[in-house]
């Protein structure tokens, strides 16, 4: 899909930043984030989970395993480019990012992660019944992307419909993520767009209350619906995102994980 490449920017050699798009996503929703970060002399990449950014039967017969396979291979890229790496990711790239983080929590080189709408549960209750569903339902349309800005819906690199039995894997890491949270203690930025129809606002609360992390700190947004990398409030957020891995690339590695005097609590 035309826009659904992977990308790199470079950057100073000390920190860069990783970023994870989201389910039936493409790196598309988070150029905006790593233009920004360049804009400020920081370098990122974009990675493609496997079976995105090209028709929705290339996602069949992933696992989230593998997906957790590209985030870890990525961030081993860009740590062969920066001294240090913090971790930013949508939807359910934001999942991964968290799962990641409590993977490579004892890794001293990735200091922070930014969870924008990460999922930790849904509120659909379809998904209760949903290996009933993929016996009978193979496809399930999405319908317009969940952003209010209308101008943006053309635009917007992802699918429109999804194969049903791809769905139970992102329950899966869904619940292994779950599980993992008490073992992250990076600095974390939690994202929530309060109007997000796809996304129960609930998930940053319970990001916020579950990790160990010291310095963290959750932000609502208040224009803009779940893809917020691209929506109204994109500005607010990209500058949130460079402001919090700047202060992290500011620091000496043996502070990261440290409250200092401005950074915020819960």
């Amino acid at each position: 899909m035309a826009g659904a490449e992977p990308f790199e920017y470079p950057g100073r050699p000390d920190i860069g930043a990783l970023l994870v798009h989201g389910f039936t996503g493409s790196p598309f929703e988070l150029r905006p984030v790593g233009k920004a970060l360049a804009a400020s002399g920081i370098g990122s990449e974009g990675v493609l989970l496997r079976g995105h950014g090209t028709h929705p039967d290339d996602m069949v017969g992933y696992r989230y395993t593998d997906w957790i396979a590209d985030v870890e291979a990525g961030l081993d890229r860009l740590l062969g480019r920066h001294d240090r790496a913090v971790l930013v990711g949508l939807s359910m790239g934001g999942t991964l990012t968290l799962n990641v983080a409590a993977r490579r929590a004892n890794d001293p080189r990735v200091v922070g992660l930014v969870s924008i709408g990460g999922t930790l549960y849904l509120a659909d209750w379809r998904l209760r019944i949903v290996h009933l569903i993929n016996m009978v339902v193979k496809w399930q349309a999405w319908g317009q992307p969940d952003i209010k800005d209308r101008s943006s819906w053309d635009r917007h690199v992802a699918y429109r419909r999804i194969r049903t039995c791809t769905i139970p894997e992102v329950l899966r890491l869904m619940r292994e993520t779950s599980s993992l949270l008490a073992e992250i203690h990076q600095p974390a930025l939690i994202v929530q767009a309060r109007d997000d129809h796809i996304v129960p606002a609930g998930n940053a609360e319970r990001i916020r209350d579950g990790i160990a992390s010291v310095d963290r700190r959750v932000l609502i947004l208040d224009n803009c619906y779940h893809v917020s990398t691209v929506d109204f409030d994109a500005d607010l957020l990209n500058a949130e995102i460079v402001r919090f891995v700047e202060r992290l690339g500011s620091r000496d590695g043996s502070e990261v994980g440290r409250r200092t005097a401005d950074s915020p609590g819960p």
